[in-house]
């Protein structure tokens, strides 16, 4: 079984810091001091009261210390203390803790005792403070935690028909396993056990006890496996590929391939997408009437706005246009001319309110969501087309196809939110009925004039100079309840390769 702990923020921080007793008055209080006052401490610590507590003792300082590390980083999430009946002016009593870590539930029960002394200054009966007060095996002197320790086997990982996924079996998402594995190893009912560790030794102290046995669990993911082989087939024939693919009515990630494995781009990625992100553009026009497929509109060589001159990739020039041709021949020209009838808020709130881009999704794994700030002027211009600040990456993009197939965002899920315990990110609103329409019927157009079934879009983004895939090609399609995207590097101003990938995934799909 391999060993697992928390972060290193957790698994370094002292958990319980041995206190030091300070010196009091050892008499013992007269009458009822003594049952009153530790019932009085063990009623404010069970509360969460810590500051209360600790006020109760002869060292605030150091039981409100411990007491919180008690409380905060040991896993224990409530506790149950039980006095019984006193001897003296000594009171036991019955702790029983409930603790989580990392997704691990156990209740730990163990006795106690307390000492009431009379306080030296006030002559008010107090718990003398000692670390052993906590749990009898912490010794005062400082140096000492108590740090819970879990072991579990890595859990199965299946996909949502229960057919186990490994990186052998599936390359492609090599890394997204490796996530899911370190992130939900309490699908897996781990053994539990606190230890009483000391400065130096690493964590690996004597065990106080060992709370619950572990099992091998299995964490069912949103992904299919029969579609993930189609992704794979088609990411052999075309290398360098990365491939999303989303079920638009549910958000379920059904599959998915990179070329990562410490880095993510298909998930994790932030590229400039380039013409693809005239999706978002059209959809923000024909949201507000800017334009109809049928609205006459240009599309030069060449436009300048602010200074900046646009070109259109290849040199494609469509006289006489119509907006249908223009969308067709993604004329980044014809946008940016078109941007000047949008606002930077418009073209940012479609991105957001609509598609979703910007917002914490909660996929999980770990993902970028997309970025389309505010801009004006060139900025806004170069927007338009999906260049200067804004970001995608292939998840975003399927995300984007997804949510013009269904008419409104549903985020992309990996796993179900129950088990991730996340609420997933929402728009405030869908595409109109009328916008959806519109660019469905732009996008089967296409669809129908590159060969692909359903509806599709594609584009080229020019990366960096330095960019070891100075052209990269960006490729979605729905067909029926299925969205899929890939980016791919090209080798002309055509995004060929994406294109080849996202056919052949869909093709897979119609036969299966």
């Amino acid at each position: 079984m391999r060993t697992s702990r928390l972060a290193a923020a957790l698994t370094a921080a002292a958990l319980i810091f041995g206190g030091v007793a300070c010196d009091a008055d050892t008499t013992a209080p007269r009458g009822s001091g003594v049952t009153s006052t530790a019932t009085a401490f063990l009623s404010a610590w069970q509360a969460g009261d810590i500051d209360k507590a600790a006020q109760l003792t002869t060292s605030p300082q150091h039981a409100r210390t411990e007491l919180r590390a008690y409380r905060d980083q040991t896993g224990v999430t409530s506790v149950s203390l039980n006095a019984e009946p006193a001897h003296g002016a000594t009171v036991p009593f019955k702790a029983t803790a409930h603790i989580t870590y990392l997704g691990t539930r156990a209740t730990w029960s163990y006795t106690s005792k307390l000492l009431v002394v009379s306080d030296p200054d006030s002559g008010k009966p107090r718990v003398a403070w000692h670390s052993n007060v906590i749990h009898p095996a912490l010794p005062d002197g400082g140096g000492y935690t108590l740090q819970p320790f879990s072991t579990s086997p890595q859990p199965v990982i299946t996909d949502q028909h229960g057919t186990p996924l490994t990186a052998r079996d599936y390359p492609g998402l090599e890394q997204i396993l490796t996530q899911l594995q370190h992130r939900y190893q309490e699908t897996s009912d781990q053994a539990l056990q606190i230890r009483l560790s000391s400065a130096g030794d690493s964590g690996q102290g004597r065990i106080i006890t060992t709370l619950n046995a572990g099992d091998t669990g299995r964490l069912r993911t949103r992904l299919d496996a029969a579609v993930q082989k189609a992704v794979h087939k088609a990411v052999l024939a075309h290398p360098g590929s990365s491939v999303v693919v989303i079920r638009p009515s549910t958000g379920d990630i059904l599959a998915a391939h990179t070329n990562g494995t410490a880095f993510d781009p298909a998930l994790e990625g932030t590229q400039a997408p380039g013409q693809i992100f005239e999706l978002v553009t059209t959809a923000a026009l024909l949201e507000r009437q800017k334009v109809t497929p049928r609205t006459k509109v240009t599309c030069p060589a060449s436009t300048t706005v602010a200074g900046q001159t646009f070109t259109n990739p290849g040199g494609q020039i469509a006289p006489g246009a119509l907006f249908a041709d223009v969308f067709t021949h993604a004329c980044d020209t014809g946008y940016v001319q078109l941007a000047d009838a949008l606002s930077g808020t418009d073209l940012s709130g479609e991105a957001r309110d609509v598609f979703g881009l910007g917002l914490d999704w909660q996929t999980g794994v770990t993902t970028a969501d997309g970025a389309v700030p505010v801009l004006d002027g060139a900025d806004k211009a170069a927007a338009a087309i999906g260049r200067g600040e804004v970001r995608l990456n292939t998840l975003n993009l399927a995300s984007l196809a997804a949510t013009i197939q269904n008419g409104s965002f549903k985020q992309p899920l990996f796993v179900d939110p129950k088990t991730s315990g996340k609420t997933p990110a929402k728009t405030r609103r869908s595409l109109p009925g009328h916008a959806a329409d519109d660019l469905r019927a732009l996008m089967r157009a296409y669809a129908h004039d590159t060969g692909i079934n359903g509806a599709a879009f594609g584009g080229v983004a020019d990366q960096f100079h330095d960019s070891p895939d100075p052209i990269v090609g960006w490729f979605t399609a729905f067909h029926g309840d299925l969205a899929v995207a890939a980016t791919a590097p090209e080798e002309t101003e055509q995004p060929q390769t994406a294109r080849a990938v996202v056919r052949a995934v869909i093709d897979a799909a119609a036969t299966d």
